[in-house]
């Protein structure tokens, strides 16, 4: 039987060109796997991405942001009545809605006032019947008086006839007729004058009486209107807006409340004129002016943007709030633009243009480091970034003018490269196996 080992030869097994020629053909395709993951991996800096800022001329800002409220500048208030007696809102219309001239907005509990009104009907009744009872007193009295006048007046006049008729006749006679005659006289001006002075009581009796039920009249028709008040209705077209009820917590007015007369329950806002009402810090008060320009943005629209001006500085402080001792300063904003999104009550962001330095170089203020005493920015060069020494200028709310140090175009980090890089550091740490020997 033929050996099937016998046909091969052993020194080509020993040939060591067998166990190279494969691995050197391999080579350059591992090289070019590995230059292509080289070319994927992400730099030390872009593994960690180090958000940056370019750098070109622009128009800077020095501003001020305080948050605000808008409310119309113009507003019709409705008022609790000034009554006598408690009040208590049984119907408020709710709030939002926009009513027109004459519609209903509120109504109070009318119990009191109708209980007041049916009184002062009585009292009026009682009133005109005094007077009417006057009056036929008065006219039975006048008719006696008068029957007693003439009375008067007619014996007056016998005893001045019969003291003619007795010139001829003896002295003592005439004596006796003249002094009849005199007390005739006396009795006559005594009930005349009677008669007028009653006359005058009784007018001034009718005066009194008249002046009651004058009285009368206007308790009856202040009741009349007091109970025509607990219906308020709007004066003016507008949007209903509950005022605040101080007397409760600072919340809006509700059925239920009891306010006092002459508190304000509602407000009709006129829309077409809007402002924002705000406050600022005594520390930047003085930089704030009337006619200053402002740029509104509503908190629930970020996107709006509507153009104001300063039309009014508080000349007096206030305590930010009752814990607070910080003493802000009123502001009101006048708002030029119009629009549906302008409603009262809502949150405002308003940015004072203190003033504007126009084509300057700026970088947000996280690009301005300090190091060993100098200010300097990290400049993007080729993939590493760079520092730069620059001499800062005008700072505002976000961004820093730098008056010395940049070109346009510059493209500077808003971080710290060596900070990023030693946290990357500090991650690979934490995250690569640990190696164990054996």
């Amino acid at each position: 039987m033929k050996n099937p080992f016998s046909e091969l030869n052993p020194a080509a097994l020993l040939k060591p060109q067998t166990y190279i020629e494969k691995p050197l053909l391999l080579a350059p395709v591992i090289l070019f796997i590995v230059i292509i993951i080289y070319m994927l991996m992400p730099s030390s800096y872009e593994e960690k991405e180090i958000p940056t800022f370019t750098v070109k001329k622009g128009d800077f800002l020095v501003s001020i942001t305080e948050s605000g409220e808008i409310r119309a500048k113009k507003s019709v208030t409705i008022s609790a009545p000034r009554i006598r007696g408690n009040l208590k809102i049984i119907y408020l219309i709710p709030e939002g809605t926009y009513v027109k001239a004459g519609e209903v907005v509120a109504k109070f509990d009318p119990t009191e006032a109708t209980s007041r009104l049916k009184d002062a009907e009585a009292q009026l009744e009682i009133a005109l019947s005094e007077k009417e009872k006057l009056i036929a007193n008065h006219t039975s009295a006048t008719a006696q008086m008068e029957s007693q006048y003439k009375s008067a007046e007619l014996s007056f006049e016998l005893s001045k006839l019969n003291l003619e008729q007795m010139k001829f006749e003896a002295e003592a006679k005439q004596l006796e007729a003249l002094l009849q005659h005199k007390k005739n006289e006396l009795s006559f001006l005594q009930t005349k004058q009677e008669f007028e002075s009653k006359k005058i009581i009784q007018q001034s009796e009718l005066n009194k009486t008249h002046i009651e039920i004058k009285q009368k009249r206007n308790e009856l028709e202040k009741a009349q209107n007091d109970l025509a008040e607990m219906t308020l209705t709007a004066p003016a077209e507008g949007l209903v807006v509950y005022d605040i009820n101080w007397g409760n917590n600072g919340r809006k007015y509700s059925v239920g409340d009891s306010p006092w007369g002459g508190a304000v329950i509602i407000n009709l806002p006129d829309l077409s004129e809007m402002e924002s009402v705000t406050s600022v810090n005594e520390v930047d008060v003085s930089k704030i002016k009337n006619g200053l320009r402002v740029t509104v943005r509503l908190d629930a629209f970020q996107d709006s943007s509507f153009n104001g001006k300063v039309s009014n500085v508080a000349s007096l402080g206030k305590n930010k709030s009752n814990e607070s001792q910080i003493k802000v300063f009123e502001i009101l904003v006048d708002i030029a633009d119009k629009s549906d999104l302008l409603k009262p009550g809502m949150t405002t962001s308003n940015k004072f243009i203190i003033r504007e330095i126009p084509e300057v170089y700026y970088v947000p203020l996280e690009a301005l480091f300090e190091k060993d005493g100098k200010k300097i920015v990290y400049i993007l060069d080729g993939s590493d970034f760079i520092e730069r020494e620059v001499v800062p200028g005008e700072k505002g709310e976000d961004n820093i003018v730098i008056a010395e140090g940049l070109e346009n175009g510059d493209i500077v980090a808003l971080l710290d490269p060596a900070d990023v890089t030693l946290e990357q550091n500090s991650e690979e740490t934490e995250t690569s196996p640990a190696v164990s020997g054996r």
